[in-house]
This record gives C-alpha cells, structure tokens and sequence, in this order.
C-alpha cells in the first residue's frame, strides 16, 4: 500500500470523521479516525511512511471540519515522535502497540489541541475537558483502532509488490 492509497483514504476518513460521526456520539464523544488511521499506518509501515501520512492526514481533517485550518496538523505532529516507541519492540504484538499508541497519541493530540485554543484566546476549562472529553475520545479511539489497524494491515500486505532478486 502505497502513499497515493493513502490520500483518498484519509480524506474519506477525515469526511465521515467531520460530517457522519458527530451524529453518533459514543459516551458522549467522537472517535478521531484520523488520528486512528494514521496511528495504525505508521505501526504497519513504519516512521518513515508515518512522517508522510501524519501530515496528510492532518491536512486532511483541517481542511474538512470546522477547526481552524493547521490546528490538527499541529495536534498530529507529536504521533511521529510516539511511534518511535514501535522501533525499540516493546511488545511482541503490533496491535497491541497500535491501541497503546492510539490510547497515548489521543491523550496527546487532544491536550494539543486544547493549548492550541487557548493560545488563541479561547476558554478551556482543562479538568472538564479531561473527564469530558479528552479520556472519553482516548478510550473510543482505542475501540476504533481494531478494525482501522485490521484494514490497515490487508491492505498493507494485499498491495506490497514482491520484492525483485
């Protein structure tokens, strides 16, 4: 699977994410598919690939929803930094990885995106944001990684070109 499957993958998640998933709110928060994807992509295939998707999909859901273009981007950049952790092996699992990092990348990515909106000018109440939002979406995000981490990886060995002698 490559990066020009990935685009259409992410916009297609950042659609649904913006315009189908605030209408089914789950423990009264919504499930950030992108940061789920691109979590997923990156324990499949790697930092490298990850430093490329993050920001595309980043781009992605700035373009589509209603946050302020960039904000999600700047809340994304710290998954590159968490996946790091998949190199050093600390679990035999890539899946369970995959949810641990999903579970702390959404910690991170909201707390950012929170700092973000206070930095410019809004109120942010932090523990009602913690109980409220931040862990309710950690938690949602890591049920949501299962099926995006499974597509993830068919699709990763589904399209991999065999390797040429």
């Amino acid at each position: 699977m490559s990066y020009y499957l990935a685009v259409p993958l992410l916009l297609v998640a950042a659609l649904v994410q913006a315009a189908v998933m605030p209408s089914f709110p789950v423990l009264g928060a919504y499930p950030n598919l992108v940061l789920v994807l691109v979590v997923s992509w990156t324990v499949v295939r790697g930092q490298r690939e990850g430093m490329v998707v993050v920001p595309i999909g980043g781009l992605c859901l700035g373009l589509v929803s209603s946050q302020p273009v960039g904000v999600a981007l700047l809340a994304a950049a710290p998954v590159v930094l968490l996946a790091e952790l998949r190199e050093a092996r600390l679990t035999q699992s890539d899946l369970l990885l995959a949810i641990a990092l999903v579970l702390a990348s959404s910690l991170v990515y909201e707390t950012v995106f929170l700092l973000i909106l206070q930095v410019m000018g809004e109120s942010v109440q932090w523990w009602g944001s913690f109980s409220r939002v931040i862990l309710p979406t950690a938690i949602i995000n890591s049920l949501f990684t299962l099926p995006l981490y499974w597509l993830v990886w068919w699709g990763s060995t589904r399209f991999r070109r065999p390797h040429s002698l």
